[in-house]
């Protein structure tokens, strides 16, 4: 059984601005310096039109993990490999695919993704993640899936802040 995992959030920049935060490169570097982690990088980046396709993979200390998930985990950090893909649909509104694989872990977190500018007139957007965690381990797949459907949570959250304060940081 798979866990839901809904994200939403609203930013008082337009879409435009905060989507081509989302796929800078500096930006991508910045985020994965600041958000920790070992075995950050940026495994790939890909512009084609409208459309920008990227993955990175951050690494989580074994020892930070709860006693259940060290069980499934075993010795030595936790690598996850994320990918996002981003395409414009028109002005102002922005779709994407995210998904993420844990290695040596039978565990998968898909979903859908959306940015676009919010219609009362203001400078403003709204993004939204929507997905599932999926782990295939007897007995404790579900406390897994709540797990990482929690990390993910506020993994999204401290990447929101994060986006906010770069985008201050940042001339209009």
């Amino acid at each position: 059984m798979a866990r839901r995992i809904e994200h939403r959030s609203t930013s008082e920049w337009p879409a435009s601005q905060v989507h081509a935060a989302l796929i800078d490169l500096d930006y991508l570097r910045e985020r994965l310096t600041e958000l920790g982690g070992t075995r950050n990088e940026l495994v790939e980046h890909a512009v084609d039109g409208d459309a920008v396709r990227f993955e990175v993979r951050q690494g989580v200390r074994t020892d930070s993990l709860p006693p259940v998930a060290r069980t499934v985990v075993g010795a030595g950090d936790l690598v996850i490999d994320r990918s996002e893909s981003w395409r414009r649909e028109e002005d102002g509104h922005y779709t994407g695919e995210i998904a993420a694989e844990v290695a040596g872990v039978p565990c998968t977190v898909g979903g859908s993704m959306w940015l676009r500018d919010l219609t009362d007139g203001a400078d403003a957007s709204e993004f939204v993640v929507e997905g599932e965690v999926r782990v295939n381990v007897p007995f404790v797949g579900g406390k897994l899936e709540d797990l990482v459907a929690d990390q993910v949570q506020k993994l999204l959250a401290a990447e929101e802040r994060f986006t906010t304060e770069w985008l201050a940081r940042r001339p209009a």
